[in-house]
């Protein structure tokens, strides 16, 4: 992790009365951040993990994480879904219950790059208050902003922090690089493949035959369905990869 973003992360963690870790409902294992929580505990500030993006999983792949969470960490947690408003009351009443014991209180956010910060702290805000900027974009959050949400109710937000040497199909799954950050953009969509299955991949794009395919024949089934060709009448099978990488991070194929 660069040290520059610690720096911040540990301002936030000194500033914060409570702290909120938001992950990734689809790969919350994987959105966790374990250097932060340890941050946290060494501090000895309250977490809570907040599983974002509900509406992405299934409801019981929800509560199922949620369980599998709270049973090996023994921290609070609770899902939600930011950009559909649901389970926000959840969040409000654990931040009322904090202000009661305090004139006032300072709710740290911390996460990786997309998994839904600054969406949660506008909702949180409502009309009239601070906002934050959100984007599609990892790392647009700079620094630390400071919003009030409520008299006696502050948030703060960090950088999205992403460890040094993670793995690049781990960030593309959790939206913390987009293909055109990826290196190896076919390589990512091979991985993708199998996760998401040829028949929902087939589904998608309205094309039979992919039993027993690959995933690179799955690609050139894409291209050919799509229309995206180079030179000679070929399956574009990088174009096609960045297709389906696009359309994944769209939201448009769940898992």
């Amino acid at each position: 992790m660069k040290q520059g973003f610690m720096k911040h992360i540990n301002e936030l963690i000194k500033q914060s009365d409570l702290i909120i870790e938001i992950v990734d409902a689809r790969y919350p294992h994987k959105t966790r951040n374990y250097n932060i929580e340890r941050q946290i505990a060494k501090f000895q500030k309250k977490l809570i993990i907040v599983i974002n993006k509900a509406d992405l999983v299934s409801k019981e792949t929800s509560e199922q994480n949620k369980k599998e969470l709270e049973e090996k960490t023994g921290i609070n947690t609770m899902f939600i879904s930011a950009l559909q408003r649901d389970g926000i009351n959840l969040i409000r009443r654990e931040m009322s219950a904090s202000l009661r014991e305090k004139e006032t209180l300072t709710i740290g956010i911390v996460g990786y790059p997309n998994v839904g910060k600054s969406t949660l702290i506008n909702v949180l805000a409502g009309k009239g208050r601070g906002r934050v900027a959100t984007s599609r974009k990892a790392g647009l959050t700079r620094g630390l902003q400071k919003v009030k949400i409520s008299d006696g109710i502050y948030l703060i937000d960090a950088p999205g922090i992403i460890p040094y040497g993670e793995d690049e199909f781990d960030l593309f799954l959790v939206e913390s690089k987009n293909p055109n950050q990826l290196k190896d953009v076919e390589g990512c969509a091979e991985k993708l493949i199998p996760i998401l299955g040829n028949k929902k991949i087939a589904e998608y794009y309205g094309f039979t035959g992919y039993e027993g395919k690959d995933e690179h024949e799955i690609l050139e089934m894409i291209g050919e369905k799509k229309r995206i060709l180079a030179k000679g009448g070929l399956p574009d099978t990088q174009k096609a990869a960045r297709d389906l990488l696009e359309r994944y991070q769209k939201h448009e194929i769940l898992l």
